[in-house]
């Protein structure tokens, strides 16, 4: 970049008389710089200014331990509550900003199951009772509910190109859905039946009298244990009483032990067939697809369900090992 001496120098010689073709020769530059210095005027740029940080280090640190305060509380952060809570002047865009320079992401919460101390010592007691009497999981029947939604879970993906939108329509109101009751016999088959509106003990006793008895004492007699999770439906004492007359064989089972119950194994297979799929317009098509994803895999994929019933006993040794906590399957 040519100095501000050249410039004055060629402006004087202009001011002489002197055409740009004289003074290039007098410069030694080229007539074409002559005349961009000649007319040059230098502008004074402004340097850019960035967002301008307002915080006080007072702010910062009433910030700092106001999430302190949510977070020992187990309550959400972000930046409106924030702003509020500490009476900020700023806006939500700069309180984002500051929580991003000091490492925060705003990330979704992970569903999770919390054991107490009383729960894992619970299911130590129970596993180490199971295993002491060698339990015969070979004549056990799993059962529980699931839902099953006429638009699917909420985390429906599926590979595409890059700018290929994926789309599935939103309903403005609930999209409905189907609750199903289902078993999985030791003979490697499962059964399942809707249900229809609330599920009471007295639906669940005519379940189990009129439907589901007759099918486990057709393949096994009465030589058989039933299992069923804690829900209040079959922990009341219409549905104990029942079962204590019929003289029907049930399993303890610990609270919070969706890991060690091949039935949520099953249910993931189920489902993976039933959402493989467009969403559904209306139950009948749903009752339908699960009717089909049941009998494919009773007739195909009886294997699966035959090593799930192998992998009891290795994962009840899993949480023993976990002293009671979760195992990761």
């Amino acid at each position: 970049m040519r100095n501000q001496v050249e410039i004055d120098i060629i402006k004087s010689l202009k001011s002489e008389g002197k055409t740009f073709k004289e003074i290039s020769d007098i410069m030694k530059i080229s007539r074409n710089c002559v005349m961009h210095l000649y007319y040059y005027e230098r502008k004074i740029l402004k340097k850019k200014r960035g967002p301008k940080f307002q915080l006080s280090s007072f702010e910062k640190l009433r910030i700092k331990r106001q999430v302190a305060l949510y977070k020992g509380a187990k309550e959400k952060v972000n930046a409106s509550k924030i702003k509020k809570s500490c009476h900020l002047r700023l806006s939500n865009r700069s309180i984002q900003r500051h929580f991003k320079s000091e490492g925060y992401r705003f990330r979704k919460a992970k569903s999770q199951i919390i054991l107490s101390k009383k729960h894992k010592e619970e299911r130590v007691r129970i596993i180490t009772d199971w295993i002491t009497s060698n339990h015969q999981w070979h004549l056990t029947v799993f059962t529980d509910e699931k839902r099953f939604t006429l638009d699917g879970t909420d985390d429906w993906r599926t590979y595409a190109l890059a700018g290929e939108s994926v789309v599935r329509s939103k309903r403005q109101c609930k999209g409905g859905g189907v609750m199903v009751w289902m078993m999985a016999l030791p003979n490697y088959l499962l059964s399942f039946h809707t249900i229809q509106g609330n599920f009471r003990s007295e639906d669940y006793i005519k379940l189990l009298k009129e439907k589901v008895l007759p099918i486990i004492m057709l393949n096994f007699g009465k030589d058989f244990f039933l299992q069923q999770d804690n829900a209040p439906v079959h922990q009341s004492k219409e549905v104990k009483m029942f079962l204590k007359k019929s003289n029907i064989r049930t399993v303890l089972w610990p609270a919070r032990s969706p890991d060690i119950n091949i039935v949520e194994d099953v249910w993931k297979l189920i489902s993976d067939i039933v959402y493989d799929g467009p969403q559904f317009r209306n139950k009948e098509d749903l009752v339908s697809a699960i009717q089909k994803a049941i009998c494919h895999i009773n007739s195909q994929e009886r294997q699966k369900l035959e090593s799930l019933y192998g992998s009891i006993r290795s994962r009840l040794c899993k949480v023993l090992s976990r002293s009671g906590n979760l195992c990761n399957k």
